[in-house]
């Protein structure tokens, strides 16, 4: 199978050309950026337009923000009966522009979301969400990714699920972030820290190590984000209501309520935290 990925220089893009190489297709890429290594059978292509030449399966692993202005440049050069798979973190305006590009070229739409980063070490732990744009779409995923774990979703039930899996997450931390900055200096704070704050204050770094563009695209994409910020807000609001009040009760009864909501997880999370600590303190 012939497999061209666009994008192919940037995380994703990387992890999907080595992927489809272990399996034995023939891939081909291309990017703005020039490959930084070189993938044993992988050919990089002049443009888009050539790299999708022949095609089979043409994955777009472009920037949310530019995929579907970037998709329109290069879709006529798609064969027809290819499939075209786009791994976009919010659906709503990207999948309703890539549609409108695809409409009348006799192309397939697989709509993807990986569920990991591109450091994953092995395709057998890869989770995908598959959006249900035509009948037959979680055939077409498991087709091409037969080891990995499927969720099937809707377009819109998707969005407003990363509107917490990722833009809340991403914003609490950027607001941590930004707050333990007005105080301490990263050094001072690693040198007292706990193993909470510390595994806290990793995650918030982790988050700030990558695109401003991209996360800032997770966040104004949504229409979601807005709405769990807010309640963010309200949690944080109520919290403080406690602290200012000296209202041990509520404070604790607030506590209470939310230890019960994930009483599941809790202690098995609290010795994960430990943990990640201890193997990053060696």
């Amino acid at each position: 199978m012939k497999v061209a990925v666009i994008g192919s220089s940037g995380g994703m893009g990387k992890f999907f050309s080595r992927y489809f190489l272990s399996r034995g297709d023939q891939v081909t890429g291309s990017d703005q950026r020039k490959p930084d290594s070189k993938i044993a059978g992988f050919r990089f292509a002049k443009s888009n337009s050539d790299a999708v030449k022949g095609a089979d399966v043409v994955v777009v692993a472009t920037p949310l923000d530019t995929t579907v202005e970037l998709f329109a440049t290069f879709a006529s050069s798609i064969p027809k009966g290819a499939l075209v798979v786009e791994i976009t973190s919010v659906k709503g305006k990207s999948l309703k522009g890539l549609k409108k590009h695809l409409s009348g070229r006799r192309l397939r739409l697989l709509s993807i979301h990986p569920l990991f980063g591109p450091s994953l070490a092995s395709y057998g732990e890869m989770k995908i969400c598959v959006i249900q744009t035509e009948k037959g779409s979680e055939q077409l995923a498991s087709e091409l990714f037969p080891e990995a774990t499927l969720i099937p979703m809707g377009q819109k039930e998707h969005d407003e699920a990363m509107g917490l899996i990722l833009s809340l997450t991403h914003l609490l931390n950027i607001a941590y972030a930004g707050t333990v900055s007005r105080f301490l200096k990263p050094d001072q704070f690693r040198r007292i820290q706990t193993p909470t704050s510390a595994v806290q204050l990793t995650l918030a770094e982790g988050i700030l190590s990558q695109s401003p563009s991209l996360y800032s695209s997770i966040q104004l994409e949504n229409e979601s984000s807005a709405e769990f910020a807010m309640a963010l807000i309200d949690e944080l609001t109520l919290l403080l209501r406690f602290i200012e009040a000296k209202d041990a009760k509520g404070f604790e009864k607030r506590f209470t309520q939310l230890s019960k909501a994930y009483a599941g997880d809790s202690k098995a999370a609290l010795e994960l935290v430990y943990q990640a600590f201890e193997r990053s303190s060696r």
